[in-house]
């Protein structure tokens, strides 16, 4: 399978519907979602980010795309063993829909990802003798999204981390506020009300902004960079809710929880105290997202999520 394949496109998609297909799939392959093993989601999930890694690139999608084969013409016949589940892949007006349509749903059709397509079809594919098209030794079976019927109730983060109330933060994002999303799709993919809190309205003419939920905790807020969430971020204060991330590193903990859980972090110094205070930064696979974590007095003080503006040391610079 190629990148495009893995993540469900064509090949003339452009830039959002990518987002978007890789949003609604790589959050399918949580542990909380999957329904295979773990090893079989983190493999999978891993596919996913390697092909959002080079699709998501301009100039490394062009070196990818001169290097890839030409499409095999629309009526050239093709055999293939029979697999239980098939579908054609979405097309770039689907993604766009579910983009518009907060991401996650589609007139009430959702998209069932890579990961469990794959996954089923391990659990259920019958012996072939022979195949005149075989995947390369290593790779699932290709597989393209196809609709569930019961797709229109579920969402990419679990009913209990949802609203103003949601405490959970992960690399994707918060609440259904997922990173790289527009402000739009944000609010309809996670049902509130996010607005400008006025903050770095003059950098850059507006390009980049700042952005708070209307009803939310006042110490949680987001980056929105040329329209689009680029960063969630989560402070501690008095009286601030605690926030935790999807692998249990919550504000107040101490520095090692952070090294406990999470392995090749990228240490940057605090510019606004001396160390020991620190920033502490992972990368998913693929590395285009993330967590930051804000380490003063030892203990876990803000954690940033999203993309690579986490790495971001005063609002968008």
């Amino acid at each position: 399978m190629n990148h495009y394949e893995i993540l469900g496109v064509d090949r003339a998609a452009d830039a959002d519907v990518i987002d978007a297909a890789y949003g609604v799939m790589i959050r399918r392959c949580h542990p909380d979602e999957f329904g295979g093993s773990n090893e079989d989601a983190e493999d999978y999930a891993a596919r996913l980010e390697d092909a959002y890694a080079v699709l998501g690139d301009p100039d490394r999608r062009r070196a990818y795309d001169a290097a890839l084969q030409p499409a095999a013409p629309a009526s050239a016949p093709v055999s293939s063993p029979p697999v239980p589940v098939s579908a054609p892949s979405p097309s770039d007006e689907n993604v766009r829909g579910l983009r518009r349509g907060g991401i996650l749903a589609l007139a009430g059709v959702t998209v069932l990802s890579l990961c469990g397509a794959a996954f089923y079809m391990k659990q259920q594919a019958v012996p072939v003798a022979a195949a005149s098209i075989a995947p390369p030794i290593g790779d699932p079976a290709p597989v393209a999204p196809q609709p569930s019927p019961a797709l229109a109730a579920e969402t990419t983060t679990p009913a209990p981390c949802r609203g103003v109330d949601c405490r959970i933060l992960t690399p994707s994002g918060w609440a259904g506020i997922e990173a790289g999303a527009t402000v739009e799709a944000a609010m309809q993919a996670s049902d509130l009300i996010i607005r400008d809190n006025g903050q770095y309205t003059d950098v850059d003419d507006g390009i980049c902004l700042g952005f708070e939920v209307v009803g939310g905790p006042p110490s949680i807020v987001m980056l929105v960079e040329e329209g689009k969430i680029s960063t969630v971020e989560a402070y501690s204060g008095n009286g601030a809710p605690v926030f935790t991330t999807d692998r249990g590193v919550s504000l107040g903990d101490p520095e090692s929880a952070v090294h406990a859980a999470y392995t090749n972090l990228k240490e940057e110094p605090d510019i606004y105290s001396d160390a020991p205070d620190k920033k502490l930064i992972h990368y998913e696979r693929g590395g285009q997202r993330g967590i930051k974590f804000s380490i003063q007095g030892g203990e876990v003080t803000g954690i940033s999520v999203g993309t690579r503006s986490i790495e971001y040391t005063e609002g968008c610079l």
